[in-house]
């Protein structure tokens, strides 16, 4: 029995919306504009004395304000939404830091904070771009771009009519093919199927010309498998299965299908899956049949979703559904054979819309390709839990005939397949702790709290993913890197970056901010406790003499004293790191090479909480000193040290397993990053 591609006729196309570049009125940028956010009960007080509105009450507070920081000022204007928000814009960007230290210390001050940019998760520059971009909204695909656009070393086997072999937005995607008709290396299309499918999954992103893959810079292994007479065979596909396992393919595409159940096509199938490709098939145009191979357990079904969300009215409800996608007029590269290579919604020759489960399965055939790209390990039913677990309902809440857990979220899918590295991460160490198999401090915190995509120069395409916790945050550079070397996952320079006031935003790359005017330790409201900004005039102070006990105070002006009372706790000073210089506590350095119990695959095992010992918190930058620290409402003797990624506490009344602990930089970090609060 021969199989039929999966494309039919579309209902209609859906129109690009345009793009907008919003002008700065202030000619100002951000690195010298200040977001002042004053107290409210002060402008309310002062509004009650003089018998005016909060509203002019305010405008006359921001402006007593603005006197008192008006070195460099040149403009000031309120938020329309909020007049005791304002904008303040300085001739420089030293003037606008002098500024924002003092405004932080101004007590009608709430907040204060440097202007920054928000971006729009990474999107291409192909001209024809706005002609698809509905549909990769609608998957969320600029989501999934901010973390990848796909590793050249997965290779998807697209088995089809051929793909085109000269198509610009190809001819630098592909790899060597295969012909199953004849047994060649001549993959070339011979219908325009083909080409539609591979440029669905992986048309060259940004080269000025076209438009965009799902996974842009993966690569494609062309496989014909229709004969001249245009039908396929369904042993032309099973060798074309084989021999896409067995010459590299990571993701196998098959939009096509019939009703026609082969055991000897499924064992091709099942082939593929143990051997860790992961196969995508159409789930078929035809409401009322059952389409194979979709059907079969071992595939990543397939089917259709119309503009609007909703399933196609054509899609199969009768074939198992894992997952749908945009399956109606989707722009993508094409091919004819009259006109040669092209970029539509229809096919040229006889202008049909190019629509179907043929064009929803390489959507997320694109997007397992990116999951494989962050985590090769990725097989089929890692893929599906990833798929089915993040999609978005595409109707009634639930699963559905025809459309499975609903419409594909490639973001989402995406970066769960990122974070699980992440998780991995914490699990060692934290999931002990959770699980109550042991009685110690968090170093991360009880789980992640929230995640942002962050500008970062040396990542893929300028963003990369964030996760924050209580203790720190987790973050990966490069998704591409090796997920086994120690440092895929880094948990950034948090501490420097808030006792220096500079953002880091690229390896050599920073914004000022100013120092944070956050309390390093106990309580947040705690008035009298140092801050990190309390930390910046002595990150080159001089180390203590080895074995010296540390009796060195610090108050939140950032004053060293010394008080001979905390002698008593027999704290000395530990070894000395030399690229930095600065001694570690004796408790800080036994913490961090310290043992315990630890997760580990199979099960739970005694290991070091820290290898190296400064991956979690990097190296120290100040040494250590004893505050005086509202910790529950209650001030108690604590000792502080700060490293690059971390700082550290130790509360002598703390009980066992709890007296050196992480501080709360992740939330600090966000707070001063922000200017919000992590959720609690």
């Amino acid at each position: 029995m021969a199989f039929v591609l999966v494309a039919l006729v579309a209902l209609g196309a859906v129109g690009p919306a345009s793009a907008r570049t919003r002008p700065n009125p202030t000619g100002a940028t951000t690195e010298t504009q200040l977001i002042v956010q004053l107290r409210e009960d002060v402008a309310r007080a002062r509004a009650r004395a003089t018998g005016s509105t909060l509203e002019h009450s305010a405008m006359q507070l921001a402006g007593d304000v603005a006197a008192r920081v008006s070195g460099g000022l040149t403009s000031r204007q309120r938020l329309r939404s909020r007049a005791t928000i304002q904008l303040f814009n300085y001739s420089s960007p030293h003037a606008a830091a002098e500024a924002l230290a003092a405004l932080r210390a101004d007590d009608a001050v709430l907040y204060a904070e440097s202007n920054g940019t928000r971006q729009l998760a990474w999107a291409p520059t192909d001209a024809a771009y706005p002609d698809q971009e509905w549909w990769i909204d609608q998957i969320d695909g600029t989501g999934a771009w901010g973390i990848t656009t796909g590793s050249p070393a997965v290779v998807v086997a697209v088995i089809d009519s051929g793909v085109s072999p000269t198509h610009p937005d190809l001819v630098e995607r592909l790899v060597g093919g295969y012909n199953a008709v004849d047994g060649s290396a001549n993959s070339a299309d011979i219908d325009g199927h083909g080409t539609h499918v591979a440029g669905i999954i992986a048309a060259q992103g940004s080269n000025g010309v076209g438009t965009a893959g799902v996974a842009m810079d993966v690569r494609i292994m062309p496989i014909r498998v229709m004969a001249d007479d245009f039908s396929i065979d369904i042993a032309s596909e099973i060798d074309a299965i084989y021999w896409a396992v067995d010459n590299g393919a990571d993701v196998i595409n098959l939009s096509l299908g019939s009703e026609q159940y082969s055991q000897i096509e499924r064992e091709a199938i099942r082939y593929a899956r143990d051997s860790g490709v992961v196969v995508v098939a159409a789930a078929g145009n035809t409401w009322n049949k059952i389409n194979y191979p979709a059907q079969y357990d071992e595939t990543i079904s397939v089917g259709a979703l119309a503009a609007d969300g909703m399933p196609s009215s054509f899609t199969s409800r009768l074939t198992r559904v894992d997952i749908a996608a945009p399956g109606e007029s989707i722009f993508s590269p094409g091919w004819d054979s009259f006109y040669g290579d092209y970029w539509d919604d229809v096919f040229y020759s006889d202008f049909v819309p190019v629509s179907g489960t043929s064009f929803a399965a390489p959507i997320v055939s694109g997007v397992v390709a990116l999951m494989k790209s962050v985590d090769p390990s990725i097989n089929t039913e890692r893929a599906r839990t990833l798929l089915t677990s993040t999609a978005v309902d595409s109707g009634a809440p639930g699963r559905e005939s025809g459309t499975g857990a609903g419409r594909v979220s490639a973001e989402a899918a995406v970066r769960m397949a990122t974070y699980s590295a992440m998780d991995a991460l914490w699990n060692t160490t934290d999931s002990p702790v959770a699980g109550g198999a042991v009685n110690r401090t968090w170093l991360w915190g009880e789980g992640p709290l929230l995640y942002e995509y962050e500008s970062y120069s040396e990542a893929q395409n300028g963003l990369r993913l964030v996760y924050y916790f209580d203790k720190s945050r987790m973050e990966v550079t490069d998704p591409l890197d090796d997920r086994n070397q120690a440092w895929y996952v880094t948990n950034g320079l948090l501490v420097r970056e808030m006792i220096s006031g500079r953002l880091q935003l690229g390896d050599n790359s920073f914004s000022n901010r100013g120092p944070a005017a956050v309390n390093v330790a106990g309580d947040p409201d705690d008035p009298l406790g140092p801050r990190y900004s309390s930390f910046t005039a002595v990150q080159t102070s001089a180390p203590l003499g080895e074995n010296a006990l540390i009796t060195q105070t610090i108050n939140r002006a950032g004053s060293v004293g010394s008080d001979s009372r905390y002698g008593g706790y027999g704290v000395r000073a530990g070894p000395l790191i030399p690229e930095t210089n600065h001694r570690v506590a004796s408790v800080f350095w036994s913490y961090l090479n310290s043992t315990g119990i630890i997760a580990v695959s199979g099960g739970l095992s005694t290991g070091r909480l820290f290898d190296p010992w400064f991956y979690a918190t990097g190296l120290p930058i100040t040494e250590a000193y004893w505050a005086r620290v509202k910790v529950a409402n209650v001030y108690q003797d604590v000792l502080i040290q700060c490293f690059e990624r971390r700082c550290l506490t130790y509360t002598p009344s703390n009980a066992a397993g709890w007296q050196v602990e992480m501080g709360n930089v992740g939330r600090h970090y966000y707070q001063w990053r922000y200017g919000a609060k992590l959720p609690e």
